[in-house]
């Protein structure tokens, strides 16, 4: 009877250390599983990135700035021979925990041509000053942001070398705007990135440099689309620091002589900045 129990005692505990280690070695492959989703979340390899993919992101303030390099084409030849011209971009904005935030953007280009007095335009100034809710998504590979608000334009044409006003719009410009990002990893923190913007706007009315009302209650549309690369430089939990350089390319549409004719921006970009 004594060795039964001797043996019974020794095969209960032989049993528990089993589970104990069976436990144990169970917690090492979940926290092992979860390290490489992460990697692979954050486009890593595990040896160049950080292991960390928070459920939630990290709120706080995001922005950042621009310069581009665009050059005017007009859609009836009707630019005076104009090169490529350093433009302004800025944003600054918010981001909540749950990816929910605004943000507000200004962008300016304006430029004179180098043939004046030639009867065709000789200067550009435009304008865009944005409002807008933002969203994050992920969606397999790809990441981005969705953004949805107002947009407030100024716009003006020019000729001769004195700047005189051909034609601009006056009163409130304003107009509704839709955009989308993504961010595809391609190495350790590089990332493809694309974006596009919309906006439909309408303008009280146009002016003429005789101070005549050419135009009431016209619309007009804006589109923009960006393609390039990015390198992160991870922060914090999921803020991290950011450079692109990328393509650009702008279509104002229906803004010019009161027609359908179309102004294109072309160019490129480099902007850094603050991301979450």
């Amino acid at each position: 009877m004594m060795g039964l129990l001797i043996l019974a005692t020794a095969g209960a505990a032989a049993a528990q250390q089993m589970d104990m280690i069976s436990y144990t070695e169970y917690e090492s492959l979940m926290r092992r599983i979860e390290q490489l989703e992460a990697q692979v979340a954050n486009g890593g390899d595990g040896d160049c990135c950080p292991v960390s993919a928070p459920v939630c992101r990290t709120p706080g303030i995001v922005g950042g700035g621009e310069i581009t390099w665009l050059k005017v084409f007009d859609a009836e030849g009707q630019g005076s021979n104009f090169a490529y011209q350093a433009a302004p971009r800025f944003w600054l904005g918010y981001q909540f925990e749950g990816g929910l935030g605004f943000r507000a953007r200004y962008f300016e280009y304006d430029k004179q041509g180098n043939a004046p007095n030639s009867n065709r335009y000789d200067g550009f100034h435009m304008v865009n000053f944005d409002l807008e809710l933002t969203d994050t998504f992920e969606l397999g590979k790809w990441s981005g942001l969705v953004s949805g608000g107002v947009r407030f334009t100024e716009y003006r044409e020019e000729y001769n070398a004195a700047g005189t006003v051909f034609e601009e719009l006056a009163g409130d410009n304003i107009g509704l705007l839709l955009g989308i990002e993504g961010y595809r990893p391609i190495a350790c923190n590089v990332y493809l990135f694309g974006l596009t913007r919309g906006s439909i706007s309408i303008a009280e009315k146009r002016v003429n440099h005789f101070g005549n009302i050419v135009g009431n209650d016209s619309s007009f549309f804006i589109w923009e689309l960006q393609l390039g690369a990015e390198y992160r430089y991870p922060l914090c939990g999921t803020s991290y620091l950011f450079a692109r350089a990328a393509a650009e390319a702008q279509v104002w549409s229906g803004i010019l002589d009161n027609d359908s004719e179309d102004i294109t921006l072309l160019g490129g970009l480099f902007s850094v900045g603050l991301a979450r």
